[in-house]
């Protein structure tokens, strides 16, 4: 990797707070681009305008959709910002390059009755007599994942990186370390408290809690369980309940439990508090929910829409 992407990387994480997440995806779409100035006999740092705009052709001619151009086009942008303020360049290569307008899709909704379906299923996994150790600890530790991400909304990022610390188990409050480590509490449903306790309960048998330092333990030492890992448990727990695998994943629970708050009575700005949201702009793509009750409300209790 470029000695240049290394610095503006190191600036993202030490200077913005930037997420793992978002780390990782500026390096990789810059360690691609950079991959592509050798190509062409270019360096990072001499490009023009032109070759850019090439670039961003051949993205979107490979089939990529808007909005991953849109991420290609952010994270190159940023670099050379970087680069401008630092004096490694005199002109910025990506001013008048505008990125592709992006509509504001509406998130795939999952039911309620869907959600509480694996559930149900899991829990009746349990109850099977010829369960192993391993197999039953697996079962309760999903048990407490899914309670805990349909209770408070967070980022399956967030839910793995809990620390048995951070987990208070009198008060039914999680603190939870979100984007740009900005620190939020959210509550826990007495659901969610009761199978993270029987999780714990179980762990307990199989390692040493003291020197546990994550609720969810990976297999490495000191590692927590992966996102890939989840996300897969997830869609094996959904097949084996009836359900089609390709409508779920862990960012649709997180949004099945914004539009499910919404469509039960909760203001936009809890369920953006809840959420994480710096801005409230980001929660609004759930106002179609609030429109929907606001025109039913109008409907049903309007004078003159009895009269019609």
């Amino acid at each position: 990797m470029s000695q240049l992407i290394e610095n503006f990387i190191e600036m993202m994480s030490v200077e913005r707070a930037a997420s793992q997440n978002t780390l990782t995806s500026y390096k990789h779409d810059l360690t691609d681009l950079s991959h592509y100035f050798k190509r062409k006999k270019l360096s990072l740092e001499k490009v023009e305008n032109t070759s850019l705009r090439e670039y961003f052709r051949e993205i979107s001619k490979s089939g990529a959709t808007s909005s991953t151009l849109a991420r290609h086009m952010s994270a190159i942008r940023q670099f050379y910002k970087f680069l401008f303020h630092e004096n490694v360049i005199n002109d910025n290569p990506m001013n008048g390059i505008e990125g592709p307008k992006l509509g504001r899709t509406l998130p795939k909704l999952l039911s309620e009755s869907s959600i509480f379906r694996i559930i149900e299923h899991v829990k009746d996994l349990q109850t099977e007599c010829k369960l192993t150790p391993k197999k039953r600890l697996q079962n309760q530790r999903f048990l407490s994942q899914i309670e805990i991400l349909y209770s408070t909304g967070m980022r399956v990022s967030e839910l793995l990186s809990i620390k048995i610390s951070d987990l208070n188990q009198h008060n039914y409050f999680l603190n939870v370390m979100g984007k740009g480590s900005k620190e939020r509490i959210v509550p826990l449903t007495e659901e969610a408290v009761s199978e993270t306790r029987n999780y714990l309960d179980l762990l307990g048998y199989d390692r040493d809690l003291e020197k546990e330092i994550y609720l969810y333990p990976g297999s490495r030492k000191n590692k927590c369980l992966s996102r890939q890992y989840f996300a897969s448990q997830l869609k094996v727990y959904a097949r084996e309940a009836g359900l089609d695998e390709r409508n779920i994943s862990p960012h649709i629970l997180r949004h099945a439990f914004a539009s499910h708050l919404l469509q039960n009575g909760a203001d936009l700005r809890s369920v953006q508090q809840m959420l994480g949201h710096t801005d409230i702009s980001t929660t609004q793509i759930y106002t179609h929910i609030l429109d929907d009750k606001l025109k039913l409300a109008v409907k049903e209790n309007h004078p003159l829409s009895k009269k019609m």
